[in-house]
């Protein structure tokens, strides 16, 4: 009797660990970030192991994407894409290993550059990744009204899509503090793709590789965004 009830104990735990542990639990939050700041980052990281690339426009929408490289894979490229006809705000990690150290969460990313291109421009649709096993894309940000209709125009697309709701907000992007939020209007639109659509993206999904080996999805899945970007605002 004691066996067996150590053994249900014990599957008890595993389950209640499985319950509580959420599909973003890759996604970094300010708690797990090695840094709290900017400052605290460019003081114990070297200049050389990031990069800041930015492109201003007049553009209603600026491209905000503030973990590329090794960071968040992929979704440097994509901002790169979509910035062909938008403004751009692109942070990448350099770093060959510990890019992840260079991550600070958007309520807490306050890189100069960023600060003053976000407070120039009226619309922030800001580019995000987190790890689920699944082809996926949640949809967030305080411009509700869009956010919906890019959901929807994501779904038509073939890209499943889901309109994030309350109850998630490590993702949602509704936060004041959310640089992307820091905007002129408030108003911004914020995407957290799965890394399995974006390594579908690209058929090298190494940092070195995905510059030169887009798929058809990558190119299929920027047109979606920029076809939004310039009907849409």
């Amino acid at each position: 009797m004691k066996s067996y009830r150590l053994v249900s104990f014990s599957t008890l735990c595993i389950c209640l660990l499985f319950l509580f542990i959420s599909p973003f639990q890759d996604t970094s939050s300010a708690s797990t970030d090695k840094y709290q700041n900017f400052k605290q980052l460019s003081q114990h990281e070297s200049s050389a192991s990031y990069k800041v690339t930015t492109k201003e426009t007049k553009s209603p929408v600026l491209i905000f994407a503030p973990h590329g490289g090794g960071i968040e894979g992929g979704t440097s490229e994509i901002a790169q894409e979509l910035g062909k006809q938008n403004a751009l705000y692109l942070f990448e990690s350099l770093k060959s290993k510990g890019s992840r150290d260079l991550h600070l969460t958007s309520t807490h990313f306050d890189e100069p550059t960023a600060r003053k291109m976000v407070s120039k421009y009226d619309n922030v649709l800001s580019l995000h990744g987190y790890s689920e096993n699944e082809k996926h894309i949640f949809v967030g940000g305080t411009d509700r009204e869009r956010a919906k209709k890019l959901t929807q125009l994501l779904n038509q697309n073939g890209f499943p899509a889901e309109l994030i709701t309350k109850g998630h907000d490590e993702i949602a992007g509704i936060n004041s503090g959310n640089i992307a939020n820091k905007n002129r209007t408030g108003k911004s639109i914020q995407l957290e793709i799965s890394q399995p659509l974006r390594s579908a993206m690209f058929h090298s999904f190494t940092s070195k590789g995905r510059a030169s080996s887009k798929t058809q999805t990558f190119y299929k899945f920027t047109n979606v965004l920029s076809t939004f970007a310039s009907t849409s605002y």
